[in-house]
C-alpha cells in the first residue's frame, strides 16, 4: 500500500444496471452494545439494517421477487398491474414498478397512504383509497377492480413473495454471518409483523436446515395503532411456521425508538424500534451469551412528521417525552468571537512535485478497503460503498448516447455524502486533537445546510458527544427532525444573513463556541478531513467499480467544496485524461464571483456566499451554473423512471451532466459518473409536493 492509501494492483469492482440489481446487496449486521450495557444484558443483540435497502424497506425485498413473479407469467413492461399496499410496502412496490416500466395501481384501506402518499405520487403511481377499514376487504376491491379493467392483480403474488424473499434472502444472510463467524449461533430472530409472511419465512428457513433451536419472535401493538403493524396477519401462515406472536404498547414503541435513535444512531422507524424493545426483554429470558438478530422493518422516512415530530405528539397527545430546548447565544458578545477566515484550509496538504500524487498531509490517510462486511462494529461503518448505477431511460429521453453511472450517496447511514466527512472529521479530532479535543460529552457545534449537520449528529449519538447544529431557516424541517431525533440542538438562523453576519449560521456557532466551556467546531468549511474522505474513498470506490471501463467525464455539485476537491485531486491523479466539472447554482460564488451575483435559490446543500478552504477551484475543470426548476424536474424524473429516491441536488447534478454530454457530443462508449448526494427524505414537504413546486412556478402548466 502506497503513502496515500493507492492500492498497487486495483481489483474490478462492480456497476449496476438498475437499482433494482444494487438491491441484491445483502443489508448489514450492527450490535447494540450501548443499550446492552445500559440494560445489564448477558446475550447479544444485532440489529439488519433493512432502511439501507434501495427504497427504504424490508418490504423492498418482497416487491421485487412479487413482479419477478409476474413476470415469469407474462407480465412485460407497460403492463397494467393492481396491488394493495400502504405504507413503506407501497412505496417498495411503486419503486420496482417504476424500474421496470409497470403501470401500476396501488389500493388500500382508508388512512394507509396518509404518510407516503407525497412519494407515490412522485413516483408516478395512481393511489386508490378504498372506503374500507381492513386489507381482507380492500383486496377483495382490488380483485373487482383488476377484472373490471383487464388489470393483472400482483396480489396473488404477494404472500408467496414476502415468505420466499425473506427465507432465501434475509435469513440466508444472516446464517452466512453466523458461518463467517462475524456472529455467534443465532438464538432467536425479532422480527415486526405486518402480514407476518417475511417472519414465517425466516422461520421456514430455520426449520428447513433443521435447526429447532432458533425462536422467530413476531412483534405487534396492542391496539394496531402503530403505522404497519399487525394489520394484515396472516395467522394461519403464522401458526404453521411457529412464529411466537408479542405485543408493545403504542407510547412505550415510540419513546424507545426515540430513545434508541438518540443512542445508538439507529435510524429506525416505529415497528423496528418495537421489536429491538422486545428484543431486550427477551434477552433476559435466554441463556448468557445468546445471539439475537432483531429484523428491522424501515426508517425514519415515512416518520419525520409523525412520532419524531414533537408537534405531532402534542397534538396526538401521546405520553411521550418531547425535547427540551437548548442553548442560545447570549444577546451580547465579543466581536473579536466573530474573527474567522472560512477560505483558508486547516493544515498541510500538498501535491508531491515529482509524483502529481496528493501525497503530504498532516493527517494520517486511511487505507482504501471496497469490502463491505456482513457485521458492522457500528452504524458509521455503514457510511461509504454505495451502488454505483447505470441509467438506463433518463439519458435516451434528453438525446444523450454514452453511459452515465449515478453513485447513490443517499444509501450512506446517515442518508447523504455529508456523512462521510462527519465520520472522517470526528475520526482526525480523535486521533490529533485538531482542531479540538474530543471526549464522551464534549459539544460539538458545526454550522451547515442540513446533511453536515445529520452526519455529525449520527456520529455524536454513536460516540457519546453532545451536539447544536446552526442551520438557516430556508433548510427543510425535515433535517432538523432528523438531526433532533439523533439528539442534537437545532439553532435556525435568518437566510438572508451574510456568512459575517453575527446572526448568520456560521455566527451563531462562533458565538456559542465563545459560550460553552471545552465546545468545538470541527469546521466543514476549513477541515481537511472534508476533502480529504472524498479522495481516500468516495474516488477510489468509482475507481474500483468502473473497473477496466474508462472513466471520461466526472459531475459534481459543490457546496463547501470537499466533494469536488477529493475526488477531483484523486480522478485527475489516476486517469489524467478524465474531465471534472463542478456545478454551483445560480446565487453563488463557487465557480468565481464574476459569473453571479450572490442571490437565493432554493436546491439544499450546495453553493455559497463565499469560497470554503476545502474548495479547490484549479482541481475543477470547468464549472456549469444551475438553476432550481432544472434541477427539482430531473430529480423527480429519477424518481419516476428510474426509481432513484435522490434529493434536489442530486437532479441538478445529472440535468447538468446531460448538458455537458450534450455539449461535448460524447459517443457511446463514453462513460460519465455523476455524485448523487442526497435522497428524497429531506424534501417530502418541499420538491416532491406539487403544491410547493406550483407556488415558485417549476412545475410547467
Amino acid at each position: 500500500m502506497s503513502q496515500n492509501g493507492v492500492q498497487a494492483s486495483v481489483k474490478k469492482g462492480v456497476t449496476y444496471n438498475t437499482i433494482l440489481e444494487a438491491a441484491q446487496r445483502p443489508t448489514p449486521l450492527v450490535p447494540l452494545r450501548k443499550l446492552k450495557v445500559e440494560h445489564q444484558l448477558q446475550s447479544d443483540i444485532y440489529v439488519k439494517l433493512e432502511y439501507l435497502n434501495v427504497a427504504g424497506s424490508l418490504e423492498d425485498r418482497t416487491a421485487d421477487k412479487a413482479f419477478q413473479f409476474a413476470e415469469e407469467i407474462g407480465v412485460v413492461r407497460g403492463d397494467e398491474v393492481f396491488v394493495t399496499a400502504g405504507g413503506s410496502t407501497a412505496i417498495s412496490y411503486a419503486t420496482v414498478a417504476a424500474v421496470k416500466g409497470i403501470k401500476l395501481t396501488i389500493y388500500a384501506p382508508k388512512g394507509e397512504f396518509a404518510l407516503v402518499d407525497t412519494v407515490l405520487h412522485t413516483l408516478g403511481m395512481p393511489t386508490v383509497e378504498l372506503p374500507v377499514a381492513t386489507y381482507s376487504e380492500a383486496r377483495a376491491l382490488t380483485e373487482e377492480a383488476a377484472q373490471q379493467k383487464g388489470a393483472f392483480n400482483l396480489n396473488k403474488f404477494t404472500t408467496n413473495a414476502a415468505f420466499v424473499a425473506n427465507l432465501q434472502k434475509t435469513a440466508c444472510e444472516i446464517e452466512r454471518a453466523v458461518n463467517n463467524k462475524s456472529i455467534g449461533k443465532v438464538g432467536a430472530v425479532v422480527i415486526p409483523l405486518n402480514t407476518g409472511a417475511p417472519a414465517a419465512g425466516i422461520a421456514a428457513y430455520y426449520k428447513g436446515t433443521g435447526d429447532h433451536g432458533v425462536r422467530v419472535v413476531g412483534v405487534t401493538c396492542k391496539k394496531d395503532t402503530i403505522p404497519e403493524m399487525g394489520l394484515d396477519l396472516k395467522n394461519d401462515l403464522l401458526q404453521e411456521y411457529g412464529v411466537e406472536k408479542r405485543e408493545v404498547d403504542e407510547e412505550e414503541a415510540y419513546s424507545f425508538t426515540r430513545h434508541l435513535i438518540g443512542t445508538e444512531g439507529i435510524m429506525a422507524g416505529p415497528s423496528s424500534g418495537a421489536a429491538v424493545l422486545e428484543a431486550i426483554k427477551l434477552a433476559k429470558e435466554l441463556p448468557a451469551g445468546s445471539t439475537i438478530v432483531v429484523v428491522l422493518q424501515d426508517g425514519i422516512r415515512n416518520y419525520l412528521r409523525h412520532f419524531l415530530d414533537d408537534d405531532w405528539i402534542v397534538a396526538n397527545k401521546k405520553n411521550v417525552v418531547t425535547r427540551k430546548d437548548g442553548p442560545q447565544p447570549n444577546s451580547t458578545y465579543d466581536p473579536k468571537v466573530l474573527v474567522y477566515d472560512p477560505t483558508k484550509l486547516a493544515g498541510e496538504w500538498t501535491q508531491d512535485p515529482e509524483t502529481k500524487a496528493w501525497s503530504h498531509s498532516e493527517v494520517e490517510f486511511n487505507q482504501f478497503n471496497p469490502e463491505r462486511p456482513l457485521v458492522l462494529d457500528t452504524v458509521l461503518d455503514a457510511i461509504g460503498k454505495t451502488p454505483l448505477v447505470k441509467l438506463q431511460h433518463v439519458p435516451k429521453a434528453h438525446g444523450v448516447k454514452c453511459n452515465v453511472y449515478v453513485k447513490c450517496e443517499y444509501l450512506n447511514a446517515g442518508g447523504s455524502t455529508k456523512d462521510r466527512i462527519a465520520k472522517r472529521m470526528v475520526e482526525i479530532a480523535e486521533k490529533t486533537g485538531k482542531p479540538g479535543k474530543l471526549v464522551p460529552g464534549v459539544t460539538l457545534i458545526e454550522p451547515t445546510s442540513g446533511n453536515t449537520g445529520i452526519g455529525l449528529s449520527l456520529a455524536s449519538a454513536v460516540r457519546g458527544y453532545k451536539c447544536i447544529i446552526t442551520m438557516p431557516k430556508k433548510m427543510s424541517k425535515e433535517k432538523a427532525i432528523a438531526m433532533a431525533s439523533l439528539g442534537s440542538t437545532i439553532i435556525r438562523t435568518p437566510n438572508e444573513a451574510g456568512f459575517d453576519s453575527p446572526h448568520s449560521h456560521i455566527g451563531v456557532a462562533l458565538r456559542l463556541k465563545s459560550e460553552i466551556q471545552d465546545a468545538v467546531v470541527l469546521d466543514q468549511y476549513c477541515n481537511p478531513g472534508n476533502p480529504l474522505a472524498h479522495y481516500e474513498q468516495t474516488a477510489e470506490e468509482i475507481i474500483y467499480d468502473m473497473g477496466d471501463k474508462h472513466i471520461d467525464l466526472v459531475v459534481l455539485t459543490a457546496g463547501t467544496g470537499g466533494t469536488v476537491t477529493g475526488i477531483s485531486r484523486k480522478i485527475h491523479e489516476r486517469i489524467p485524461t478524465a474531465k471534472v466539472v463542478g456545478v454551483d447554482p445560480h446565487g453563488s460564488i463557487l465557480a468565481g464571483p464574476a459569473e453571479t451575483d450572490i442571490d437565493f435559490y432554493e436546491v439544499e446543500g450546495i453553493g455559497y456566499d463565499f469560497l470554503p478552504g476545502t474548495l479547490d477551484t484549479s482541481a475543477i475543470d470547468y464549472w456549469a451554473k444551475s438553476h432550481d426548476k432544472e434541477s427539482f424536474l430531473m430529480a423527480r424524473e429519477l424518481i419516476r423512471t428510474e426509481g432513484i429516491l435522490c434529493g434536489g441536488s442530486s437532479g441538478c447534478a445529472v440535468h447538468y451532466a446531460l448538458e455537458e454530454c450534450k455539449s461535448l457530443n460524447l459517443p457511446e462508449d463514453a462513460n460519465v459518473v455523476v455524485l448523487l448526494p442526497d435522497g428524497i427524505r429531506n424534501y417530502i414537504t418541499k420538491f416532491l409536493d406539487d403544491d410547493w413546486m406550483n407556488e415558485r412556478h417549476f412545475l410547467d402548466a
